[in-house]
Order: C-alpha cells, then structure tokens, then sequence
C-alpha cells in the first residue's frame, strides 16, 4: 500500500496555496497597502502611547522604544514605496487609468526626456568647444 504525497508549494500545503491564489494582483497590492499603512499608524501610535502613559519610563527604554520605531517605521515605509510602484505600474500595464491621465503622463515623460536630450547636447557641446582649445 502506497503512502499518499501531501502536495506543498514551498512550505504551504495545497489547501492554503489555493486560497493564496484566489485573490487577483490588484487586490492583493491593495490590501498591502492597507495593511502596511495601519501596522504604520498602529506601531507608531502604541509607541506613543507607551512613552506618554508612562508604562515605559527610564532613559534607555524609551531610547530603545525610539530607536526601534525609526527603524520600523524605516522599514514599513520602503514596502509601502515599493508595494505602491508596483501597483501603480501594474495599473499602468493593464490600462486601469483614465487616458487623460495617461496623457498627462506621457507629456510629463515627454518633458523629462526633452531636458535629459538638451543637457547631453550642451555636455557633448562643451566637450567639442573644449577640446579644441587645447
């Protein structure tokens, strides 16, 4: 008799990937950002709350309390960034914008681009008219 093989995607068995799987990209994205947004106000605001109240009283713990939310605060804010590129160009790709949006966005690029151009023109300019005298 043969021992049935339990299927796992990495460490999630088969019934948690199917849940995992059910949700669209945007969804998903969308409720990182929410997520991640109330962990940030929700850390943010008992590290408050423990410092105002007294619960952590003394020099160095409030000093750890500090130091320790700089840096997840740091952290939660580099996922939120990179979480919201994502979903932004995401958005971009399958045509979710309004195409007036998409408009002002391509002469945005247009500009940025016109300037780039016209800086390495005058770089190359320079380069000519300066290597010429010597």
């Amino acid at each position: 008799m043969e021992r049935e093989e339990i299927k796992v995607d990495y460490v999630f068995p088969e019934w948690a990937v199917n849940i995992m799987k059910a949700p669209s990209q945007r969804t998903q994205m969308e409720s990182s950002l929410v997520g991640l947004t109330i962990m940030m106000l929700g850390s943010l605001g008992v590290a408050i709350f423990m410092i105002a109240s007294g619960i952590v009283s003394g020099f160095w713990f409030i000093a750890l309390i500090c130091l320790s939310e700089a840096g997840l605060l740091s952290f939660q804010f580099s996922m939120i960034s990179t979480t919201y590129q994502t979903y932004y160009s995401y958005k971009l790709e399958m045509g979710m914008y309004p195409l007036d949006y998409k408009l002002d966005l391509k002469i945005k690029e247009a500009k940025l681009l016109k300037d780039e151009l016209d800086s390495i023109i005058t770089q190359i300019e320079l380069n000519k008219t300066g290597g010429e005298k010597c």
